[in-house]
């Protein structure tokens, strides 16, 4: 039974969110229920291609992929071998250094630039990914393996097949239960036009032979989005918005300003003054669009007095106006403002210290758990296993407990110090508290201490015999630089 109102109508329930109300404030309000997979099944590809457009052509939308991709990567990962067997630890990083050179097949990156491309791939299409490629054992590699970068568009996302009661494709990915089996991927890129590709030639490739850089943004999403997605419609707008101002100052400059005279006859008249139609049957009809060139003078009749026009106003609040909307798009591509735009204007250091912390926590993470596990952790493991099974390697054990020599440390390039006097002297104090510790430190400078005190050792040794050649019989007890750095700190004024 309804409750009725005097007209007979039902009376309308009450949301209990202001959020979830229809009429009339979210009327025209457009929010379909859809699944995380359905959501990208058609809208994958044009953000895609509007981004790299984008990207192409924007200035803000370019700046912003490339601060976000070299804040994440830096000059590269540094990875350090955490096995338990120090045998094992020593002789895979020295194959690393060399292997680490080798894994691109056409030589042209090493691993950090792997890494830079395939970050740089995630935040631009949402996913690239990354195919394991087996060599022979006489190819002049170190380790027979090297990896090849995918765009997310060699994955057909258009693909979906029902393979079995449990068994599927979904998206180009195929799935037996919960569980990814293998990739499928065009012969070549469907958008080179070097090949003819379709969905009845595809390539299956295992699982394990392909590391899927991407980051889901809800559960259950086998594809990804750009994270540029919520500010393609505002980098269009505000681009043409802009370029359209840019194009009306440059034709506006052109004039330099119009002669005229306050009066004169009827017979100085050609053109009706109101119709602007010619008065006489043999007079030329006035263009009304004239090309204007820099320097140009409208000349009006004879008698006319000159006014030069005045500077271009570029209109009232209309830095304000465009600093509001960089804000926008600022926070619609999760990166600082002023680093977005290069406007550090009103900003004092501790202001910046601020927002920068906030902005690596962001790019900490990922680090940390998209380009440091899916990509870095990804490539190692399949060197690691190459180095094994080809005997070059020792790992009694591996098929028992393989990750007892995946075990890796990923360390990040370091940021360089905000206040370098501040930065270096808390990260002392906080060793000499316990509340940190020389490995920690070192680790978050993306180097391996070991191998820094191994240095400072042998310069260290180098110095006192270099001090003995010269003759110098009483060295001093402080031997400078790198060398007195503990000593320094205990009489270092705080200035945290």
């Amino acid at each position: 039974m309804n409750i009725v109102d005097r007209h007979g109508r039902p009376f309308a329930s009450a949301q209990s969110y202001e959020g979830a109300t229809r009429d009339p404030r979210g009327r025209n309000w457009p929010a379909p229920s859809v699944g995380p997979n359905r959501a990208l099944a058609t809208a994958g590809k044009p953000l895609r291609n509007r981004t790299r457009h984008a990207y192409r052509n924007s200035l803000l939308m370019r700046s912003g992929l490339n601060k976000n991709t070299t804040n994440e990567i830096g000059k590269g990962y540094t990875l350090i071998s955490a096995c338990t067997d120090e045998a094992f630890r020593k002789e895979i990083q020295r194959l690393w250094l060399v292997i680490s050179k080798q894994l691109d097949p056409w030589g042209d990156l090493n691993f950090g630039g792997i890494c830079h491309l395939a970050a740089l791939s995630r935040r631009m299409s949402g996913e690239v990914f990354i195919r394991r490629l087996n060599r022979r054992l006489d190819s002049g590699l170190i380790a027979p393996v090297q990896v090849e970068l995918l765009e997310a568009d060699m994955c057909p996302q258009d693909l979906n097949r029902q393979l079995g009661p449990n068994h599927r494709i979904v998206q180009g990915i195929e799935f037996v239960g919960k569980l990814k089996v293998a990739f499928w991927f065009y012969k070549a890129h469907p958008d080179d036009g070097i090949e003819s590709v379709s969905l009845n030639d595809c390539i299956r490739v295992p699982a394990r032979d392909v590391l899927h850089h991407y980051k889901p943004t809800r559960p259950g999403q086998v594809r990804a989005e750009p994270e540029t997605a919520a500010a393609l419609i505002k980098d269009r707008t505000l681009h043409e918005y802009n370029d359209n101002e840019l194009v009306r100052k440059r034709e506006r400059a052109g004039l330099t300003g119009v002669l005229y005279r306050e009066g004169f006859g009827e017979e100085a008249w050609e053109f009706d003054p109101h119709t602007g139609k010619p008065l006489f049957a043999d007079a030329d009809a006035a263009n009304p669009v004239e090309t204007i060139s820099a320097g140009t003078w409208l000349r009006m009749v004879p008698g006319e007095k000159a006014m030069p026009f005045d500077g271009d106003n570029t209109g009232q609040g209309y830095a304000d106006f465009l600093r509001w909307e960089s804000l926008l798009y600022a926070a619609g591509m999760d990166i600082p403002y002023p680093l977005l735009t290069g406007d550090w204007a009103g900003l004092n250091d501790r202001l910046v210290r601020a927002f920068l912390n906030e902005y690596r926590r962001s790019i900490s993470f990922d680090q940390e758990n998209l380009s440091g596990f899916q990509v870095a952790f990804g490539i190692w493991r399949w060197v690691v296993e190459v180095l094994i099974t080809t005997g070059q390697l020792s790992a009694p054990g591996f098929a028992n407990d393989p990750w007892k020599y995946y075990a890796v440390d990923v360390r990040p390039d370091a940021w360089k110090h905000l206040h370098p006097e501040q930065d270096i002297n808390a990260r002392n104090k906080a060793v000499a508290s316990h509340i940190s510790n020389g490995e920690r430190e070192a680790a978050e400078y993306g180097t391996d201490i070991e191998k820094n005190m191994r240095i400072n050792a042998r310069l260290l040794k180098q110095w006192e015999t270099i001090l003995k050649e010269e003759g110098v019989e009483n060295p001093p007890a402080k031997l400078g630089g790198l060398f007195s750095a503990s000593e320094n700190m205990e009489h270092a004024d705080d200035e945290t």
